[in-house]
């Protein structure tokens, strides 16, 4: 009989190696769905981007994030925050490994993630947890 130690990373239970991307996770697609409704609504009353910019070197932006298309950007943005809302509930609970997945890679997509700057360490974090063979097997 060997007296071998465990190892300090198989002693930690998924369920606890999940729990600090799950909520950086949750707190990247709250703040994108804020942001998106806020955008949603700023658009909707005439306050959109086009009120900050200098038109003289944006014009042509400005335009196309104004009206329908800066709407239906907004919309796709609280769709995509709410399916990452969503996957970080099921990666903490260890169910639906895939949607994880998915979610962690589409919250590192610059411009259709929302927080991009928060989405992109948040899931690189999300993978590196969920590649881990004992975190993969505790999903059901």
């Amino acid at each position: 009989m060997t007296n071998e130690k465990p190892s300090p990373r198989a002693a930690i239970e998924p369920s606890q190696q999940v729990s600090g991307p799950a909520i950086g996770l949750l707190v990247t697609g709250i703040i994108g769905a804020i942001f998106s409704v806020v955008a949603l609504i700023s658009i909707s009353i005439g306050t959109g981007i086009g009120t900050l910019v200098d038109y003289d070197f944006a014009e042509e932006y400005v335009n196309l994030y104004e009206g329908a298309a800066g709407m239906g950007s907004a919309f796709v943005g609280i769709l995509v925050a709410a399916f990452i809302i969503y996957a970080a509930l099921k990666m903490k609970d260890l169910t639906q490994y895939g949607i994880a997945m998915a979610a962690s890679i589409l919250a590192m997509i610059p411009c259709i993630s929302p927080c991009c700057l928060i989405g992109l360490p948040i899931g690189i974090w999300c993978l590196v947890v969920l590649t881990k063979p004992e975190v993969k097997a505790a999903f059901h």
